[in-house]
């Protein structure tokens, strides 16, 4: 039982150190998730910017086009016989007209959306200059505290499969099973609960907090005894404290 109990323990702090090296160390969290909202703001604004710049360039093209178009009809002008096709071509003309206008205001309004995103790009850059030269000094404070970590997790990582060989199979594909099913905790302390008078003693199951019988206990305790919890089926140890 000692075994699995220290199994399981440094099982624990191996998913700890290696949840340390593949995130964010907890003095970091609040400046990590400022640093990337602000970020973020400015990344957003520059995408804006680039968005207008690109309507801007593509109304310029229709512009362009409708120019041509435009061009064409009036050197048609002179070429019509009958007044049908007078008006439809003064139509295509006044259709063409129109289009341009539509462009022209559309290419403005993209330019001033563009400029007002890169202003405020800028501005944001400028003041975010400050909080990025922070979190790179702390993200360099995290860089040489790494190592010691991965260190820690070296040595975790080998008092595992030290213990593992020290468990006998069969006990210890249980144990994987049971630490598959709970996401980790196979084991589950029992709790002594507090009692009024003199009345017998009340243990629960420090997982789910079901009742432990006291017979269980004393199995526990006097022979060791692999016993699993009633309700989650985890197995059962007994704390020092119990």
């Amino acid at each position: 039982m000692d075994t699995i109990v220290a199994l399981q323990e440094a099982l624990r702090r191996l998913a700890a150190a290696e949840e340390r090296l593949a995130g964010i160390p907890d003095w970091m969290r609040e400046l990590h998730a400022e640093h990337s909202a602000r970020k973020a703001e400015i990344e957003a604004l520059s995408a804006a910017a680039a968005a207008a710049a690109s309507e801007r360039r593509t109304a310029e093209l229709e512009i362009g086009t409708a120019q041509e178009r435009l061009k064409h009809y009036q050197q048609q002008i002179s070429l019509v016989r009958t007044q049908r096709e007078y008006g439809a071509l003064l139509h295509e003309i006044d259709t063409a007209k129109v289009q341009i206008k539509g462009f022209e205001d559309q290419a403005f309004q993209a330019m001033e959306r563009h400029e007002q995103a890169q202003k405020q790009a800028a501005a944001e850059q400028e003041r975010f200059a400050e909080l990025d030269a922070r979190y790179a000094a702390e993200l360099a404070k995290w860089e040489a505290e790494k190592p010691s970590v991965m260190e820690l997790a070296e040595r975790e990582r080998a008092a595992v499969e030290e213990l593992r060989r020290s468990v006998p199979l069969p006990l210890l594909h249980r144990f994987e099973r049971l630490r598959e099913r709970h996401r980790g905790a196979a084991l589950a302390p029992i709790r002594r609960l507090a009692r009024g008078g003199r009345g017998p003693e009340i243990f629960s199951c420090g997982a789910c907090n079901y009742r432990v019988r006291p017979q269980v206990v004393v199995e526990i305790r006097n022979q060791g005894t692999l016993i699993e919890c009633d309700s989650c089926k985890r197995i059962l140890y007994l704390p020092p404290d119990v």
